[in-house]
Formats: structure tokens, sequence, C-alpha cells
């Protein structure tokens, strides 16, 4: 198994990947979430969580699942120990799940989803790029690092390196300032309901990745100035967000 501590830096080296100078800075920016848009991590995080429960007794459900997807791993670990039948210690919990975690990471066959190089490519230059992620650091530096797309991010800031994961704003926020963008003018590309709130409630236009969008409804958390997407590939992505900041809010015009 990789030791993946070796590639924690400290959290000013993590927020820049690759250098921009002031000149440079537009006034908004894109910051991707990593688990599940940039990588299919998702499995990796389900088979963390569903082997630590096993070990306290705990099977599971399709709907516990859903309900630990986005989440960090210290917000995962609470809420194990309060499912578990069994007495559970959050120390004890919190480093079993990063062991598995790191674990099942190392050992998948990580790949860039449909699109995703095309449109970072697309965006590199154009746009100000950062991640905003709930792994911890060393996970969150060891994926982009994999995947070889770390040269596209002048930020990553992961749960590691702000007070409170998503979905409180912390890490949006941190990305943006990281970035030297406004969050009223860049856009998030998130897929689960608790990145989508941080963003949100860091003041981002959110682009929602969707395995199937559901019917909208107004007023629903989640919509309004989301665009609903199934892929890094939809066409509308890239002229939407490289577009110059018009201070207008974006909707879904489908």
């Amino acid at each position: 198994m990789p030791d993946m501590s070796s590639e924690t830096t400290s959290a000013a080296d993590a927020r820049g990947l690759r250098a921009t100078p002031a000149s440079d800075r537009r006034a908004g920016g894109v910051v991707f979430d990593c688990d599940g848009v940039l990588a299919d991590t998702n499995p990796c995080w389900d088979a963390a969580f569903r082997d630590v429960a096993a070990g306290y007794g705990l099977v599971l459900s399709q709907e516990q699942l859903a309900r630990l997807h986005g989440t960090s791993l210290a917000t995962a670990a609470t809420t194990l120990a309060h499912w578990a039948p069994r007495p559970a210690q959050l120390p004890e919990l919190l480093t079993a799940l990063r062991e598995r975690l790191v674990a099942s990471i190392s050992a998948a066959d990580l790949t860039l989803p449909p699109g995703a190089r095309d449109l970072l490519d697309e965006l590199y230059g154009v746009a100000c790029l950062g991640v905003a992620s709930n792994s911890p650091r060393a996970v969150l530096l060891h994926v982009l690092a994999r995947l070889e797309i770390t040269g596209y991010f002048a930020a990553a800031v992961s749960a590691d390196d702000v007070p409170l994961p998503k979905p409180a704003p912390d890490p949006y926020l941190a990305a943006c300032q990281a970035l030297g963008i406004e969050p009223a003018a860049s856009f998030a590309i998130e897929d689960s309901e608790i990145g989508i709130r941080s963003a949100i409630a860091a003041g981002l236009t959110v682009i929602e990745l969707t395995s199937a969008p559901p019917p909208r409804e107004p007023g629903h958390r989640g919509t309004g100035s989301t665009l609903q997407v199934t892929s890094l590939a939809d066409p509308r992505i890239g002229p939407l967000v490289a577009r110059p900041y018009s201070g207008q809010q974006f909707h879904d015009e489908r």
C-alpha cells in the first residue's frame, strides 16, 4: 500500500499547486469537487464505509450509504458511531476509515470520467481552476497525481485545510480565497447534496453532475441557479463557465 503521508504538503503548498500571478486572476473561476466528479472514487468510499461498519456489527443499507455520500471521514465516523449496535470510539473509527479508504483507493484503477480531460484543457488558462474536497489532504493529492491532473489546478483544498468540512461553506470559501476569485462570480461542479449545499452556502453557482437528473421542483434545495448535467462532456459547461461574468444568475434552460 502506498504511503500517502509522503504526499502531504503544507496547507499553503496544497492550495498553491500551480502559481497564479495576481495579474492573471479573474473575477471568477471554477472549483471542482474531486470524488465522483474528477475521479470515480465513490465506490472506494462506499467500500470503506461498509467494511468498517461491519466490524461494529452494522450492515449499511443503500439509504444509509446515500446519507454518507459526500461526507468527510470525521463526519462519517460520528455517524457510524451513532448507528453502530456495538460501542465505538470515534478516534478508533476515524483511523479505521482512513486506513480502509487509503487501501481501497490505492488498489483502484483510477480513470478520469468522460469529458473531464477535454473540459480541463478547454478551461485551463481561461478560468482559474481549483478543487474543494471532503477527502483528507494526502488522499486528495494522491488522487490528483494518479490521474495526472495536478497541474491544471492553482488551488486544492481538503477537509484537513478548513475548520468545517462540507456541507459548511468553508472548503469553497477557502478555495476561492486561495485562487483570488469572487465566490459570486464563480462556479462549483458537484455530485452530492452535501457538496451542493456547501457551494451554494459559499455563494457559488453550482453545476450538478448527476447520473439521472430528476424533474425540477421550484425552490428545491440544490436547484435555482444550478445546471444539471449527466457528464462533464456536456457541451454547455465550457461556454457557460468560461464566458466573462456578467453579474447575472445562471439557470438551466432545458
